[in-house]
């Protein structure tokens, strides 16, 4: 029993022991690089959680077919500013070069109403008449035959009224038949027709007789004579398509001018303008009489007729002047400065702020440019914000992005 406790004790080695056998170097240095290799891939992962990797960062700018996304450390927003839109009064047409006229209304153009040769005239160019003054005389012998044809129907007028009372008085006592007396009665009828037009003929001619055979052409208004066209010797008559003399009312003239479409939209019959002379020495009040609506395909303008107070004849007609359009006070238009406004083909834009991040196109309709303004008539409300400065920069990134 004491023999078996005595060989259970472990051994020692000593110097004289077998060294190991060389197969075990292998195992063991395969061991350690499978620990090594366990305790790295370990740390790794405990450091990739501990310190995880961060998101890509977004895009600072984006853009898109109706605008473009800056965020708000965009570089972008350097070269961007914006602004809230303001409405101001409309702002006035610039003035337009016009010719002053005479008032139609108040002229009168003068012929020789029947045929002949003139024998005398009394005024001159520049000379002032009034209503019922002579201003020429002609020799007519057409005078003598409308005379002669009054005269006539007077007489045939006279013996068919007689012979048509003779009528009624014989249908009294019997004497004659009913339609003898509506014969008679029907040609009185007819002479007292041919009666009235030839008196009608006289007195259209709005003339002067003397004698048989001379008229005077009078002037029926007051004026100056303006045009004058006749002499003594001359041939006249009525075929004649220019006037003989023209007498004008010069207290109130007309200024004719031509406005673009543009200018036209904020005018209006009755509205006010204002009249300057080209040395700007004398400026009148106008009113606009008429404002066509039929465009110029050629010009691209529209006719305006401007009535203007002239009771000093300090203005002449034929004189070219000025006419200073004004915009309807009442009128508020929003204006943005000019580089606000881009174009892409024929369409005019601006940038409204949607968000703070996010600036969108709208397409707008641009009016008058002026001190490095433009008036927008639609497209852009007041108070909205918009791009004032840096809208070329937005739309060429839109460009670039499709």
């Amino acid at each position: 029993m004491s023999h078996a406790t005595h060989s259970a004790a472990p051994s020692v080695s000593s110097p004289d022991a077998p060294p190991p056998s060389p197969r075990t170097f292998p195992a063991k240095r395969a061991a350690l690089i499978v620990t090594l290799a366990l305790g790295i891939l370990a740390l790794a992962f405990l450091l990739h959680r501990r310190d995880p990797q961060p998101a890509p960062a977004a895009p600072a700018l984006r853009a898109d077919a109706q605008g473009v996304t800056l965020a708000p450390n965009a570089p972008q927003w350097k070269y961007v500013e914006l602004a809230a839109a303001r409405s101001a009064p409309a702002l006035a047409p610039l003035p337009v070069p016009g010719r002053v006229d005479f008032d139609e209304k108040r002229t009168a153009n003068l012929g020789a109403p029947l045929a002949g040769r003139v024998e005398s005239v009394r005024v001159q160019l520049g000379d002032s008449v009034k209503a019922g003054d002579r201003l020429f005389s002609v020799r007519s012998a057409a005078l003598a035959d409308l005379a002669r044809e009054v005269a006539s129907a007077r007489e045939e007028v006279a013996v068919k009224a007689r012979l048509a009372q003779r009528s009624r008085e014989l249908l009294g006592l019997k004497a004659t038949a009913e339609k003898d007396v509506l014969e008679a009665e029907a040609e009185l009828t007819q002479a007292q027709l041919s009666l009235k037009a030839a008196l009608a003929k006289q007195s259209s001619l709005t003339v002067a007789p003397e004698g048989e055979n001379l008229y005077w052409v009078r002037s029926p208004r007051a004026g100056t004579v303006v045009e004058l066209d006749v002499h003594p010797g001359a041939e006249v008559g009525p075929e004649r398509e220019r006037p003989l003399v023209r007498v004008a009312d010069l207290d109130e003239l007309r200024v004719l001018a031509d406005v673009s479409e543009a200018d036209a939209a904020d005018l209006a019959q009755g509205g006010a303008v204002r009249v300057v002379t080209q040395d700007a020495a004398l400026e009148r009040p106008g009113v606009i009489e008429h404002l066509s609506e039929v465009v110029d395909p050629q010009r691209r303008t529209l006719e305006l007729r401007v009535r203007v107070p002239n009771a000093d004849h300090a203005l002449r007609p034929n004189a070219f002047v000025e006419v200073a359009l004004a915009a309807d006070p009442s009128t508020q238009r929003v204006r943005v400065p000019e580089e606000a406004v881009v174009s892409e083909g024929e369409q005019s834009l601006v940038f409204v702020a949607r968000a703070p991040d996010r600036l969108e196109r709208v397409p707008v309709v641009t009016g008058r440019r002026r001190g490095g303004e433009v008036e927008l008539r639609s497209g852009l409300e007041p108070g909205a914000r918009y791009v004032a400065r840096g809208a070329l920069l937005l739309l060429n990134q839109i460009d670039l992005a499709d």
